[in-house]
């Protein structure tokens, strides 16, 4: 597997699309990129399992979101993925990545995916705690015009906080609620300082 040429491939599908007005264009890559380095990154800290080859793992992180803004995306993904890598790998491949695809965000029932789908499936959750969460709600409030105080009132609300406990509950891996403990940590004390910014305090 040519993994520089799959990059060039999911940036060609993916760069140039905006899928909401919230997010920059090309955003769905980025994403998709940093969820096939935090799959590869989990799969080390599971000890390389066995049962998980890394090139499918890599291929269906990497195109995970490749139908993003067209529900149900997990179906239509799969099916673009198949498509657009039909050259690129031999069939038996083809059919485990666009598995991954489909099962990505099918956390409900993770227990009868792949497990190489379950990574992915932590991994996508993970990428959007931490530093990104901080970039995602400051982006969508600059978009509408809010000012940090609706930053503040969303992330510190309980419906947030709500959304913050039930994506951990979710989570497949022990090793991906540590990183997940680690990134709220993160985000919160940003949040945090922002509100005593906000109130003037030093």
């Amino acid at each position: 597997m040519d993994k520089q040429r799959l990059i060039r491939i999911a940036r060609m599908a993916m760069g140039q699309r905006k899928v909401t007005p919230e997010r920059e264009m090309g955003y769905v890559f980025h994403h998709c990129l940093r969820v096939a380095g935090i799959a590869a990154a989990l799969w080390e800290q599971l000890g390389r399992r066995a049962d998980i080859d890394p090139d499918i793992l890599f291929a269906g992180a990497l195109f995970h979101d490749v139908a993003k803004g067209t529900e149900p995306h997990s179906r239509l993904g799969a099916l673009t993925v198949a498509e657009l890598l039909a050259s690129e790998l031999a069939e038996p491949q083809l059919q485990q990545v666009a598995r991954v695809v489909r099962e990505h965000n099918s956390r409900k029932q993770s227990w009868d995916c792949l497990p190489a789908s379950q990574i992915v499936q932590d991994a996508d959750v993970l990428d959007h705690f931490g530093a990104q969460s901080v970039w995602l709600v400051v982006g969508y409030a600059a978009v509408h015009d809010e000012p940090p105080e609706a930053c503040l009132e969303f992330y510190l609300g309980p419906d947030h906080q709500d959304e913050i406990a039930r994506r951990r509950k979710g989570l497949n891996f022990e090793v991906s609620r540590e990183s997940f403990d680690r990134r709220v940590a993160f985000e919160r004390r940003f949040f945090e300082r922002l509100a005593d910014e906000q109130a003037g305090r030093l």
